[in-house]
């Protein structure tokens, strides 16, 4: 039987003490390539509309990939990168060398940053949200509201785990029900992708637009958030679900070969802070 990893990487993502950075920076290195992701990106910056003089926030940037990568892109723009996590942050200042001169870094959880109302032309998160439990899921978007200025943009991208697709591979289609369950409870927010749209048009946002996005994960990707979060989440219940053991070790042991292992779903929504609001 195969051994339960000893990290959770959703643990790891929401608190910096729960997984060692070495996991999450190869982790994050592996979804970047994923050519789904990165269509998601190119998304995620023609939505920005980056102009020069314009001040953006990377709102839980990790290793630093993306921002780094616009800070490039848009020497005439400046940019932060934002991450509560010191070991990926230190990742992403090394990583960042030389530095381009309009990229600067900020070590803090974004619920306590203190950063100014109206400081950013533009904020982007990516898969943040969805590690946020009640209330601070709300908090936290009533403050990325207010850090937008009047007239500025919100670019989110979160997952939406209700909308996961699992290999059924060739078992009964019946066993994938459970697991996809046991995957939506590993995080406090499995459905932030779908609710966001909503949500910022309450705060008053407008232009408020969602497009949902899918991609698929190669093997690595998927053994280290499909494989080991359903084998912890196995191992924390013990007894129950021995079908679902063994269907998830012949997963893995044809993981190689499989031409679909998973996909995952997620919704960019983009508003802008109206003016004078």
């Amino acid at each position: 039987m195969t051994d339960a990893p000893k990290a959770d990487l959703h643990e790891g993502f929401r608190d910096p003490l729960r997984a060692g950075s070495a996991a999450l920076t190869g982790f994050l290195d592996g979804v970047d390539r994923l050519p789904g992701v990165r269509a998601i990106h190119r998304a995620m910056r023609r939505s920005l509309g980056i102009r020069p003089g314009m001040r953006v926030l990377d709102a839980g940037c990790g290793i630093g990939l993306e921002v780094a990568r616009l800070a490039r892109r848009y020497p005439d723009a400046r940019f932060t990168g934002l991450d509560k996590n010191p070991d990926l942050l230190d990742t992403a200042r090394q990583r960042a060398v030389p530095s381009p001169p309009n990229l600067s870094w900020l070590h803090a959880a974004l619920e306590t940053s203190e950063l100014e109302e109206g400081s950013y032309d533009a904020v982007r998160t990516e898969r943040v949200l969805m590690y946020a439990p009640h209330p601070l899921f709300g908090e936290l978007l009533d403050l990325l509201v207010r850090l937008v200025r009047p007239g500025g943009r919100l670019v989110l991208f979160e997952l939406d785990y209700g909308a996961t697709m699992l290999s059924a591979g060739r078992d009964d289609d019946a066993l994938v029900r459970p697991l996809d369950d046991l995957l939506e409870r590993a995080l406090p927010q499995p459905l932030a992708g779908r609710k966001i749209p909503l949500e910022l048009a309450a705060r008053g946002m407008a232009e408020v637009a969602a497009v949902p996005y899918s991609f698929s994960v190669n093997e690595p990707v998927w053994r280290g958030i499909v494989h080991d979060t359903l084998l912890l989440a196995l191992e924390r219940e013990p007894g129950r679900h021995e079908e679902l053991r063994s269907w998830l070790e012949a997963q893995a042991a044809g993981a190689h070969d499989s031409p679909f292992l998973a996909a995952f779903t997620g919704v960019l929504t983009t508003a802008r802070r109206p003016d004078g609001a």
